[in-house]
């Protein structure tokens, strides 16, 4: 299966310059870093990035309310996150971006995927 996400800039209060993202991949982070996530990998001027999205969210809403999301929607809302996080003046390069609860369905309705 094949996904991706067109690179864009952004500008942040935290940077000197403005961000470049580029996205990286896709990987699930229960095997790789023992965490209950989905990874998204992002390159912010160069620099990673992580987006991880909670399984516990992605599980809630597939059980209550038979909610599915590909992998190309769990990119774009990552990347939609790290967009906003970016602008708000959070270096996104210095710890990981939790994604979950009701950020994350707020940004799926926002690009209209829930």
């Amino acid at each position: 299966m094949s996904f991706s996400m067109a690179p864009f800039e952004v500008a942040s209060a935290s940077l000197a310059e403005p961000a470049k993202v580029h996205f990286v991949r896709l990987m699930p982070g229960i095997a790789t870093r023992h965490s209950d996530t989905i990874d998204i990998f992002f390159r912010v001027n160069g620099r990673p990035a992580l987006v991880a999205i909670s399984c516990a969210t992605l599980s809630e809403l597939d059980a209550k309310e038979s909610r599915h999301f590909t992998d190309q929607q769990l990119v774009d809302i990552a990347g939609q996150w790290l967009h906003r996080t970016l602008a708000a003046g959070y270096d996104a390069t210095v710890a990981e971006l939790f994604l979950g609860g009701a950020d994350f369905r707020s940004m799926a309705k926002e690009l209209g995927y829930y």
